[in-house]
């Protein structure tokens, strides 16, 4: 038997050695070679094929499309202010915006028309109502330019635009979904090609094993490639579905969070100029507009930390502030908001014995602002909005805890024993209400009823998607109770850190009284008549203002408007006449940057002492003051620049002369 088999493994091992056997296997060689390539090259082409099919068509379309919406978005917002504003200027304004806008929507439209193969009759349809819709824009001008009534311009609003409006919208998403739908596809072609591929080179696998090799390696960066550019293409499409969705995010924040301290601002200041020969009165205006500014400042640094708005992160601060006051702050800033709406506005109780705690005032601000905010604006006038804060105690206490897994343990602050307590803060109004259907969404981002009544409401709806976010974070819990045509009663539920002894309480007082009047104490106590100082500042108001603040404490003032001109006031002056600089960073001709920069180096070459220069900007970023100090600037104050904090820059820079 293994003679057998001897005989038998020769024979096959001649076999194999024969020519004619290498010579077959080098055309079955050859062959499949030739083969594998083929079927790889039609294989690639067409992935190639359809690739650039995806781009060029549902891609392009899906992006042009999703523009498109937005515009028509905005057009509808547009048009919908000719129903409360037809003065010769808004409907300019409205005349020119739309103007911008008809010139996108027809690039987009254009598009949608040259690629949408799905279903170009929609296409069609869609640029012709568009045509039509532009005719009905002019004529809407015309209308709110006319001594038509405003009911006129509202009927024609409802009767003609909106309808139209909503109709393109419609055939939009039509085109929208037909995109999507060629894009999976495509997609799914794509795939199967690419699964073709795959199997071809396993057939082949056994027969080439040299030839596998290379072209595996052509395959996998191929497919590399593809993947690579499937999740570009991927990438591509969910940015620009975001991209009206962060825009209206941003809008939203600026439109429902600014304007709230912007209308006190505004009434305040009205309210004062009407009582203007009553000292008191005046005054007291103005100390509650200052609350309300710094609140704006606030909310318009945090808006505009766009990498906060991205990432969804907001630190919160843990310091001592007072309830009494924070109450007192909201209703300066929601009292003339109601009063403009003839509304009865009240704060019905503040059960709450010590309103010292530790938290982020400003974010409690904002969430009980956005509140009070909404229940104005959702109620009619003559209508009433109430506030009421009140502390859970006793058993109660425990309860919320228990339910909401809560920690009541102390903790500890600054070597100090701290309490939780719980704050319950209870917004109310008899306004139009909600339906229950709507309430189950109410906190999710954009989401906003549909209430006839209500057609003139502003915002997306990301007030209260707001209000549940920062309510979590601060570890709180908001609740709704609502019915339609009844009004609403939001509960807003927050836990604070407390003092538990008196010597706590004492130190908490004292940092807050301190941080309140630690700049103005340094204003009462010096003089700061000895000093000179040189200002940068090209704006005009800006530095009129600014000039006015700082000769307010006594100092004086010489006003540079750009960099060239700080260079030659400070190379021309002798040694020590100016003891400081504000140094406006973004100056034309040269900017506050490249001057202090060349200011450091002369002053160094010339061995002269050099007056100490602050960056003042009104960028509050930390990368604008590494920018600063890297320049060679000593201090950075950021705009607007109060005299107390002038006062605190003397003192820190400056020798100051103590008054005895």
């Amino acid at each position: 038997m293994k003679k057998v088999s001897s005989r038998k493994h020769d024979r096959f091992g001649r076999v194999l050695d024969s020519d004619p056997v290498y010579l077959i296997a080098a055309l079955a060689l050859m062959a499949l070679l030739v083969s594998f390539y083929a079927v790889l090259l039609v294989n690639m082409n067409a992935i190639d094929t359809k690739t650039e099919d995806l781009k060029e068509h549902p891609y392009a379309v899906t992006v042009a499309a999703g523009r498109a919406e937005t515009l028509l978005m905005q057009v509808r917002t547009l048009d919908n202010r000719l129903a409360f504003a037809r003065t010769p200027e808004t409907v300019a304004s409205v005349k020119t915006e739309f103007a911008s806008i008809d010139e996108n929507l027809r690039t987009a439209f254009r598009v949608v028309e040259q690629r949408h193969h799905g279903n170009p009759e929609k296409a069609k349809d869609l640029v012709s109502n568009y045509e039509e819709f532009s005719e009905l824009q002019d004529r809407l001008i015309t209308l709110s330019l006319s001594d038509a009534d405003d009911e006129a311009v509202a009927a024609f609003l409802a009767s003609e635009i909106d309808p139209r409006i909503d109709r393109m919208l419609e055939d939009n998403q039509a085109i929208i979904s037909a995109a999507a739908r060629s894009f999976d596809q495509l997609y799914k072609a794509v795939g199967k090609t690419r699964q073709d591929t795959m199997f071809t080179a396993s057939v082949l696998m056994t027969a080439v094993m040299v030839a596998l090799v290379l072209f595996l390696v052509v395959i996998k960066r191929k497919n590399r490639q593809e993947r690579e550019l499937q999740e570009s293409l991927r990438c591509a499409m969910e940015k620009a579905q975001d991209a009206s969705e962060v825009k209206s995010r941003f809008l939203s924040n600026v439109s429902h969070d600014i304007r709230t301290p912007l209308t006190a601002i505004m009434g305040l200041v009205d309210i004062a100029v009407e009582h203007i020969d009553e000292r008191d009165r005046v005054k007291e205006c103005f100390d509650k507009v200052q609350l309300s500014s710094h609140h704006l400042l606030n909310l318009v640094n945090d808006v505009l930390d766009m990498s906060k708005i991205e990432s969804g992160q907001i630190n919160l601060c843990c310091k001592p502030f007072d309830l009494h006051v924070v109450v007192e702050t909201l209703g300066s800033i929601v009292r003339p908001q109601a009063d403009s709406k003839h509304l009865t506005f009240s704060v019905l109780r503040v059960d709450v014995e010590d309103g010292l705690v530790l938290g982020d005032e400003m974010h409690v601000n904002q969430v009980l602002i956005n509140l009070l905010g909404n229940a104005v604006k959702y109620t009619e006038p003559s209508g009433t909005v109430s506030l009421a804060v009140e502390e859970l105690r006793g058993d109660e206490r425990v309860e919320y805890a228990a339910q909401h897994g809560l920690s009541l343990e102390p903790t500890s602050h600054d070597g100090f024993d701290m309490c939780i307590r719980l704050i319950r803060f209870i917004v109310e109004d008899d306004g139009i209400g909600m339906s229950k259907e709507f309430m189950s969404r109410l906190f999710d981002p954009f989401e906003r009823e549909e209430v006839p009544t209500r057609l003139s409401v502003e915002g997306t709806g990301l007030g209260l998607s707001i209000v549940k976010n920062l309510a979590d974070l601060m570890g709180g819990t908001v609740q709704v109770q609502s019915e339609r045509g009844r009004g609403s009663r939001f509960t807003l539920v927050l836990p604070f850190e407390a003092c538990e002894g008196d010597a706590c309480k004492l130190q908490l007082e004292e940092s807050i009284e301190a941080e309140r009047s630690d700049a103005a104490v340094s204003a009462v106590s010096c003089s700061w008549q000895h000093v000179h100082v040189l200002l940068a500042e090209d704006n005009e108001i800006i530095g009129e203002i600014a000039e006015e603040i700082i000769a307010s404490t006594g100092a004086t003032v010489e006003r540079a408007w750009n960099g060239l001109d700080v260079l030659d006031l400070l190379e021309g002056a002798p040694e020590g006449r100016f003891d400081l600089v504000f140094m406006d960073i973004q100056m034309p001709g040269m900017d506050g940057l490249e001057a202090a920069r060349l200011v450091v180096e002369r002053y160094r070459e010339a061995g002269r002492a050099q007056p100490p220069i602050i960056a003042t900007t009104a960028n509050a970023y930390e990368e604008d003051r590494r920018r600063a100090l890297d320049a060679g600037m000593d201090g950075f104050a950021v705009k607007p620049i109060g005299k107390s904090e002038v006062c605190h820059l003397f003192a820190t820079f400056v020798d100051a002369k103590i008054d005895e």
